[in-house]
């Protein structure tokens, strides 16, 4: 089964000013609970990635102040919204980057962002495997299991893999 890479992408990503402070990402990726931002431009070009190694470099030299410009990776690599995850981890690997844009692949634009730790997390998730949904996008039946007490799956499972039947 190929799962895209955009299924397992935030669809959210958040944005930032080439001239905000490192202070201000920092504020903005713990108030978002994320550890990565795209840099844009004045007229809303995207013009890099700001991710917590960049901020940690950032706190280490004593720079906080500085533009997120200084700091961000200007050279952005991304992937298109249908390639296999499996290609979005290996780009990854290959280029020593924990964060990947993935781009609507007509128009090039930014439709979300993963992480390594996003593709790890699908790649394990047995219902992902499965039935392309996370775990927790997978709907239950109202209906428990009488070995285990947990409620029952849409596809029929529950925690100790009596299900239903």
């Amino acid at each position: 089964m190929i799962i895209e890479t955009i299924k397992v992408a935030n669809k959210n990503p958040i944005f930032i000013s080439r001239n905000s402070t490192i202070r201000e990402a920092a504020k903005k990726m713990r108030e978002n609970n994320i550890s990565s931002l795209i840099v844009e431009g004045e007229n809303h070009e995207v013009i890099g990635i700001l991710t917590e190694r960049d901020i940690t470099r950032a706190v280490g030299n004593r720079d906080v102040d500085k533009p997120v410009e200084s700091y961000s990776t200007k050279q952005l690599k991304g992937i298109v919204e249908d390639a296999p995850i499996e290609d979005a981890l290996l780009i990854m690997v290959e280029n020593g980057i924990r964060h990947l844009p993935v781009m609507d692949k007509d128009t090039g634009k930014i439709k979300g962002i993963t992480s390594i730790r996003d593709l790890v997390n699908s790649i394990l998730d047995t219902h992902f495997l499965q039935y392309g949904k996370r775990a927790d996008e997978v709907k239950t039946s109202g209906v428990t299991c009488p070995v285990c007490g947990a409620e029952i799956d849409e596809y029929g499972y529950c925690n100790c893999g009596t299900g239903s039947g």
